[in-house]
């Protein structure tokens, strides 16, 4: 069995699942992540709540990398190594800080001063890498990892004035640009039967609803191509009902994610490989194999957990080979 947790990080920012102060994790409400010191305490009592869960696979979205807002923290690496994962990859959607010159990275690791087009100019006054996007921490160790930007969205514009002429009256946000970080893993004797390679990729798509479709059909297709099952983990901003139209995969487990406090809808996703069918069009499975041989993976078990963290509420789901 592989148990695999989607979480929304939200750049590590108490939430509603910090409470109010008065049960024992409610000492982290309202704590100002800014602080490196508070910023640790908070990710490492989230990574405490993780552990708990077990997951072998961890896809996280909307994480920090040397921000100023979460205390320069580069959330993905302290949460692995907190966990004991030996495998982890943070990549980039935008390098630079949350409140200025944002721009596309070179390359979305932002591991070295060349990744990013400002690297060198910040390294010379012994500043590092600064940005923010996924990551996908894991157990299992790693054959190859793969990287494939999604691009982005149009830019929208929301009138706030009364005067139609007056170009004050009007505020234009521009869409973020949105990855997926891919990984290929070596799965252990006796981890998950008979697989031996598992394909896995975290992303965060749109918010914009054509935009998201666009976006992960061209994710699914990317991981589509690599060895092995494939799951495609991440905050979609889209529905069940959604994603299933698509006609891309199956999407495993249950629960509602957003927001956290009362969630009202399911935007957070494991995406897997169709079930092949028969003649008369009605899935088999029995023995069921992917177009290329490998085992399907069906849902055993699933939930939804509240972390000290996030806007979002985490999702898991257990699974395991068919046939």
């Amino acid at each position: 069995m592989i148990r695999v947790l989607s979480l929304n990080l939200q750049h590590g920012l108490p939430g509603a699942g910090a409470g109010d102060g008065s049960a024992a994790t409610g000492s982290l409400a309202g704590a100002d992540i800014s602080d490196p010191a508070t910023a640790r305490a908070v990710m490492r009592a989230t990574a405490e709540q993780i552990a708990e869960l077990a997951p072998d696979i961890i896809a996280l979205q909307e994480v920090d990398l040397g921000q100023a807002r979460s205390g320069r923290l580069h959330q993905a690496a302290f949460l692995a190594e907190e966990l004991g994962m030996p495998t982890c990859r943070f990549s980039a959607s935008y390098a630079g800080p949350v409140v200025g010159l944002r721009r596309r990275p070179l390359r979305t690791a932002l591991s070295s001063p060349t990744d990013d087009v400002l690297g060198l100019l910040r390294a010379a006054v012994g500043a590092g890498p600064i940005g923010y996007g996924n990551a996908l921490l894991s157990r299992f160790p790693v054959s190859g990892w793969h990287v494939k930007r999604l691009g982005r969205g149009a830019s929208s514009v929301e009138k706030r004035g009364e005067r139609a002429w007056d170009p004050r009256s009007y505020h234009v946000s521009t869409a973020s640009q949105r990855v997926m970080v891919a990984a290929t893993l070596e799965v252990p004797e006796g981890a998950g039967g008979p697989i031996r390679q598992l394909s896995v990729a975290s992303t965060h798509l749109a918010t914009r609803e054509s935009m998201a479709a666009r976006q992960l059909a061209a994710a699914w297709g990317a991981l589509a191509g690599l060895p092995g099952p494939h799951l495609l983990v991440g905050d979609y901003n889209l529905s069940a009902e959604q994603v299933d139209v698509l006609g891309l995969g199956r999407t495993v487990g249950e629960g509602l994610t957003f927001p956290a406090a009362g969630p009202k809808r399911r935007i957070d996703h494991v995406l897997t490989d169709l079930w092949p069918t028969g003649p008369d069009g009605l899935p088999l499975t029995d023995e069921a194999a992917a177009a290329d041989g490998s085992p399907l993976l069906r849902a055993v078990d699933w939930g939804t957990t509240s972390f000290i963290i996030s806007d979002h509420v985490g999702t898991w789901v257990d699974l395991e080979p068919v046939g």
